[in-house]
């Protein structure tokens, strides 16, 4: 059985690396388990000393607690913030997926559950031809997709959810990410109109946070953050209780 969920996004920057590393708090330190994370694609980190240092995969597993070193949780990291495919072009670099998915076959078995977090959208080119929806269909992964709360999300959640069903992937659920703060008419009102058209559950909206806020969350809070605003258990159950 493949205990493992793949967390994509409608685009950059709308909240998938707070969703990802709030679901491997909240079963870390709520329901007990063994998690694993992945980054397995990671660009626009800045460079610590002469290296990369892959940010979103060490919040992963920071609050994950997973003793995986950061190599495996991020195997592909870049410098640019561009897709895979641009990054690893402009610098010279060559990626690849048999090693990507060895690894993540390693993470998979050795964990109760794995967290993967994608990079921007479902339709970022990986490698030539390749995109991340790819990636997703060939590792046979359930995705929960993260979308921002304000104007905009109707179409790109749409978008998002109705492409990954006509690839034949499960799509577990909609977590919205409020993103500003802004309260305005179309914060209030898109969660209903997506309940109306999506054949997915919303599960929840994630809580506009400061930039002093996000810094001072640890593990503990950030799992009852989640276990306040967000239907875990329907994750759970689908990405885990019901995977092939």
């Amino acid at each position: 059985m493949k205990r493992a969920f793949f967390v994509t996004g409608t685009d950059t920057g709308v909240g998938k690396t707070l969703a990802a590393v709030s679901l491997a708090a909240y079963f870390k330190h709520k329901m007990g388990l063994n998690v694993g994370v992945m980054k397995p694609f990671e660009t626009g980190l800045p460079v610590d000393r002469t290296e990369l240092f892959p940010c979103d995969a060490k919040s992963l597993k920071d609050m994950s607690g997973t003793s995986d070193d950061l190599a495996v949780i991020n195997p592909c990291s870049f410098r640019l913030p561009l897709s895979p495919e641009a990054a690893a072009s402009v610098e010279r670099k060559i990626i690849d997926l048999a090693v990507v998915e060895r690894t993540y076959e390693k993470i998979v078995e050795s964990h109760d559950i794995t967290i993967v977090e994608g990079a921007g959208g479902v339709l970022v080119p990986i490698k030539e031809d390749f995109f991340f929806s790819d990636l997703i269909k060939r590792w046979a992964l359930p995705a929960l997709v993260v979308s921002r709360l304000g104007l905009g999300t109707i179409n790109h959640t749409l978008l998002t959810c109705r492409f990954l069903q006509s690839q034949g992937i499960k799509v577990i659920g909609v977590i919205l990410n409020d993103t500003d703060g802004s309260g305005d008419t179309a914060a209030k009102t898109n969660p209903d109109v997506l309940r109306k058209y999506l054949t997915v559950p919303v599960l929840g909206v994630l809580p506009y946070l400061t930039e002093k806020e996000r810094e001072s969350l640890d593990a503990g809070r950030l799992a009852d953050m989640l276990a306040a605003h967000v239907k875990v258990g329907i994750i759970y159950d689908e990405a885990v209780l019901q995977s092939p």
